[in-house]
């Protein structure tokens, strides 16, 4: 019987040479992102940003975690999560998301919000609460759940790349573009619209930015250590210092 079970093996192994090491190879933690600089973006075949790097601290360095990233279209990123093609994301709270994925308690990062809009638009220079937006149209990515949960019942419009709504606010499709500051900035600069595009700053509106783990993935059971080495970089100042990297306040 031994022979016959170590025949087997060695047939198994010539016919098909990664079996054989499939059950001693670590698993592989396949997290997606969004282009949403300077929380993540490809460059090349490399996916780089403030979220990347504070993964690879709380997951690979502290917890040993293999990982994967991709960069997708945020819907689809999302997606992916959903039927188990990938196992994580880093996203805002939003209910719907806690249908298929379990969130962690400590924030991998955070979202500001500022208001953006074509300069000479008197109408946003009043603005100091979403329910003054009620009149305006919206512009967003699609996928974006705090866009969804808090103004879905205005006049939304949903654009597939981040990069594309300077220059539809612009043509006039819509009024104003509500989202982090941060990544904004980052798509100004590089598409030359600084000078063309107003802000307004809306403060008491921070949101965490969590860790969510499809419910089917492996690693969903890992949660409550991913939040205790979040806590843990909290405490010894490693997140802030990765913030600072990235010009991102905290």
């Amino acid at each position: 019987m031994r022979r016959l079970i170590g025949a087997s093996g060695l047939l198994l192994s010539i016919l098909c040479p990664g079996a054989a090491l499939s059950a001693s190879e670590p698993a592989t933690m396949k997290i997606v992102y969004t282009d949403y600089r300077p929380y993540s973006w490809e460059e090349g075949s490399q996916v780089i940003g403030l979220e990347v790097d504070l993964l690879e601290e709380a997951l690979r360095k502290r917890l040993g975690i293999t990982l994967e990233h991709k960069v997708l279209p945020w819907e689809r990123a999302q997606q992916q999560v959903r039927s188990g093609l990938a196992d994580a994301f880093v996203a805002s709270p939003s209910p719907a998301r806690l249908v298929y994925a379990v969130a962690s308690r400590e924030p991998v990062s955070y979202w500001d919000l500022s208001l953006f809009f074509r300069k000479g638009d008197r109408r946003l220079a009043g603005i100091r609460s979403l329910e003054q937006l009620a009149p305006l149209r919206i512009g967003t990515l699609l996928g974006n759940a705090w866009v969804k949960d808090k103004l879905g019942n205005l006049q939304v419009q949903y654009l597939a790349k981040m990069e594309q709504l300077p220059p539809t606010l612009l043509a006039g499709r819509f009024d104003v573009i509500p989202d982090n500051p941060y990544v904004i900035h980052h798509l100004l600069k590089r598409g030359g619209y600084a000078a063309e595009i107003g802000e307004t700053s809306l403060s008491g509106h921070r949101t965490e930015m969590l860790l969510y783990i499809g419910k089917a993935s492996s690693f969903a059971s890992r949660l409550e250590e991913v939040d205790q080495v979040l806590q843990a970089m909290r405490a010894d100042g490693t997140w802030q210092r990765i913030h600072a990297q990235y010009r991102v306040d905290n």
